[in-house]
């Protein structure tokens, strides 16, 4: 039996999104799951999802407390996804064995058995194959602390040193990492994950690996789970729900 979390705060996703993973995850799972959304607002979610309060151990790591604080940039707070740290929390919830941590923002269309699979105790995580691997190298991806894994996906039992490092440096952590935690993950603990390889998991809005296959707006039906993460800065980077407006494909799988 697996663990199945997701998280949902403010007003940025509907509870559809958070409805319709549940659907994609019991369709294309081939095991017991047990499904669970950590949010402070559980109006319009599933009945059969199990609810998730936010813990306090970290400041102003609430919606509440991100929400009323001061400490913004960008109009976003700092370290802006921080309630996803709560995921590595020894025991967190009281969720022993494995568990696997989705984003709302992702389409899973074929059977996830061979991620599963790739699973050998060591934590798994996805992989931003679509960038120029050069660029990782780079005065400007260091500059940026640019992240090299996708935290689209997660799948893990324990993972050492992310909560007592974030216990001990959370200010510091939220200063420098305005980014997400994927910049944190990638730049402090990226050590302990495999990745998900790209023939598994790529991106809508960005492709699926340099240099051979970049192209966008595509669902590539051999693979397993799009991500659609975007950059506000640009105007043909399209949320999922957007996506499913304009294209029949991602509307028949978003279900």
């Amino acid at each position: 039996m697996i663990h199945v979390l997701c998280s949902k705060w403010g007003d940025k996703y509907e509870p559809i999104y958070v409805n319709r993973l549940y659907n994609m995850v019991k369709k294309h799972m081939p095991c017991e799951i047990k499904f669970y959304c950590q949010t402070e607002d559980a109006q319009g979610i599933d009945e059969r999802i199990t609810i998730l309060p936010f813990p306090r151990d970290l400041p102003e790591s609430t919606p509440a407390d991100m929400f009323s604080s001061d400490n913004w940039r960008n109009g976003k707070p700092r370290l802006w996804d921080r309630p996803k740290l709560n995921y590595f929390k020894p025991n967190c919830w009281g969720l022993e064995g494995v568990k696997i941590a989705l984003d709302l923002d992702m389409i899973i269309h074929n059977d996830m058995t061979p991620i599963l699979d790739l699973y050998k105790g060591k934590p798994l995580t996805g992989r931003s194959w679509w960038h120029n691997p050069d660029h990782e190298n780079g005065p400007d991806w260091k500059r940026r602390y640019g992240a090299k894994n996708n935290g689209g996906f997660y799948m893990w039992e324990e993972v050492d040193g992310i909560w007592d490092d974030c216990l001990k440096n959370a200010e510091r952590i939220y200063h420098i990492y305005t980014g997400g935690t994927d910049n944190y993950i990638s730049q402090r603990h990226l050590d302990k994950f495999e990745f998900v390889p790209s023939t598994m998991y790529y991106s809508f809005n960005r492709g699926c690996s340099w240099p051979d296959d970049l192209t966008k707006h595509k669902i590539r039906e051999d693979k397993i789970m799009c991500v659609f993460n975007t950059d506000p800065n640009n105007a043909m980077n399209f949320e999922l729900h957007e996506a499913a407006s304009m294209y029949d494909e991602v509307k028949d799988l978003w279900q």
